[in-house]
């Protein structure tokens, strides 16, 4: 079939039908290739065809407007949601499920609004679909623990989430061949790929660059380093203000002297 509403312009049967046809399926080949795929004579189509070639590859560049890119999933990740918090220790919450084989993971599903994986060591990964707003990873959060007081809600939602990883979607259009290229995930958190669950796009995951973490550490070690800096410059002056009252002798107090005339 071919791509947009341009298969309106070209009448299937014909040769330029046939002959886009084919370059819709592989747009990679030469004029000459298609002669011969299609049992033509290069010497006396091959001028046309290269025309056909020039025209389908403009059109393919210079096209209809595709999808725009969508922010198709959100990841964020809370550490410690100990599961001493559920209603009856040991028993899996109403609305959740254990998952066999997952190192006993429990799961929360939302089919509006995603899902949200328990871990046993107190470890929250809440996957966000739909539209993607912060709000909706709250109110899906608070779906999937609502056994909790609110007062817990509030310890877990009253501040900055950790936003693990993002999925991109970027339609191009045709059918795209599976790939996954790795090369920027370490340096800049990017993993570029297709795997079938979108035929027509390209798939993005935008996580955090390994080293930020390590850029975190050092910034929260600096701040420690610096307050503790601080606190001794405090201490170092108070202790030279109490020398210097014990130490240095005290200065007579002197007299009021009238102005002289």
């Amino acid at each position: 079939m071919l791509p947009g509403s341009y298969s309106k312009k070209v009448r299937p049967g014909t040769l330029k039908g046939q002959v886009y046809d084919y370059w819709v399926h592989n747009p990679l080949d030469t004029a000459k290739t298609v002669c011969r795929k299609l049992d033509l004579s290069y010497k006396t189509h091959g001028n046309y065809v290269n025309k056909l070639l020039s025209e389908f590859r403009s059109y393919l560049k210079l096209g209809p407007r595709q999808k725009p890119q969508r922010l198709h999933m959100r990841t964020f990740r809370w550490e410690c949601v100990p599961r001493d918090l559920v209603p009856v220790r040991d028993q899996v919450p109403q609305g959740w499920a254990e998952v066999v084989n997952r190192n006993g993971m429990w799961i929360f599903r939302d089919e509006e609004r995603g899902s949200v994986q328990w871990y046993p060591r107190g470890s929250v990964m809440l996957y966000l679909q739909g539209p993607v707003l912060l709000a909706r990873a709250k109110e899906l959060f608070c779906r999937a623990f609502h056994f909790l007081d609110p007062k817990k809600w509030d310890e877990f939602l009253d501040v900055p989430l950790k936003e693990e990883r993002r999925h991109w979607v970027f339609e191009v259009g045709g059918i795209m061949p599976r790939f996954d290229i790795r090369t920027f995930e370490r340096s800049h958190g990017l993993r570029i790929f297709t795997d079938g669950s979108h035929p027509n796009a390209l798939e993005v995951e935008e996580t955090t660059p390994w080293w930020l973490y390590k850029l975190e550490l050092v910034q929260g070690q600096f701040a420690d380093n610096l307050k503790i800096h601080l606190e001794v410059q405090e201490g170092t002056k108070s202790l030279v203000d109490l020398l210097a009252q014990i130490l240095l002798p005290k200065q007579p107090r002197k007299k009021d002297v009238p102005w002289e005339v």
